[in-house]
């Protein structure tokens, strides 16, 4: 079963898959994957950050590997 969120600055939703994020204890980790597709930087501080420069609110520069 899939579940929707929210991406709240361009008010779509989008499905929220399996190998979108992993449990740690009772907190949801994205993906690098999952970050990609929604397209900007939260500016949380999040653990798989793709944006550069990292952790900049509204970034959308992704990182190239």
């Amino acid at each position: 079963m899939s579940k929707e969120i929210k991406n709240t600055s361009q008010g779509e939703k989008k499905q929220l898959l399996p190998s979108d994020f992993y449990m740690e204890g009772d907190k949801k980790v994205f993906t690098e994957e999952w970050h990609a597709r929604r397209g900007f930087c939260c500016g949380s501080g999040c653990r798989h950050c793709p944006y550069e420069p990292k952790h900049v609110r509204g970034t959308i520069t992704l990182i190239e590997k």
